[in-house]
C-alpha cells in the first residue's frame, strides 16, 4: 500500500526526479568524455582493454548516476537504509571499471599507468564523497527553511 503524496510533497517529487535525470545524463556525458582521454591515452597499450573499460564505464554510469542521487536524498530523509543500499549500488559500479582496467592491463600497462588510473580513481571518488555531503547539506537547509537557518 503506498502512501499519498501532499500537495507540499509534489513539487518536491517532481524536482527530485528533474535533478536525478539530469544527474545521470551530466554523469553518462562526463563517463563519454573520460573514456575519450581514457583511449587517447592508453590505446597504445591494449585497444581491447580500453574499448572493455569505457563499455563497462558506460553501463555502469547509469546505477552510479542513481545511485550517488538516491543516497543524497535518503541522506536528505533521513532514511539510514535506503541511502545505504544505493551507496553500495554508487561505490560497485564506481569501482567496478576501475578494477576491470587494473586487472585487465596487468600484462600490458606500465606501473605510471596504474599510477595514474589509482590517483585518479581516488580524486573521483573523494570528489563523490565530497559533492555527496555538499547536497546533503544544501538540500536539508533548503528543506528547513529560512526559520530553522543558524
Amino acid at each position: 500500500m503506498g502512501t499519498a503524496v501532499t500537495t507540499q510533497e509534489a513539487p518536491t517529487a517532481t524536482r527530485r526526479q528533474v535533478l536525478e535525470l539530469s544527474w545521470v545524463v551530466g554523469v553518462v556525458v562526463f563517463v563519454i568524455i573520460r573514456f575519450v582521454v581514457a583511449y587517447s591515452t592508453l590505446a597504445q597499450y591494449s585497444r581491447t582493454t580500453v574499448v572493455v573499460f569505457g563499455i563497462l564505464d558506460i553501463v555502469t554510469a547509469v546505477p552510479y548516476a542513481l545511485g550517488t542521487a538516491r543516497l543524497v536524498t535518503g541522506l536528505v530523509d533521513r532514511r539510514v537504509g535506503y541511502a545505504s543500499r544505493w551507496a553500495m549500488v554508487a561505490c560497485a559500479s564506481f569501482v567496478a571499471p576501475y578494477v576491470w582496467l587494473a586487472w585487465a592491463g596487468r600484462e600490458d600497462f606500465p606501473a605510471i599507468a596504474y599510477i595514474v588510473i589509482g590517483v585518479l580513481a581516488l580524486l573521483l571518488g573523494a570528489n563523490a564523497v565530497v559533492g555527496v555531503a555538499r547536497n546533503v547539506r544544501n538540500q536539508r537547509r533548503e528543506t528547513s527553511g529560512p526559520a530553522h537557518e543558524a
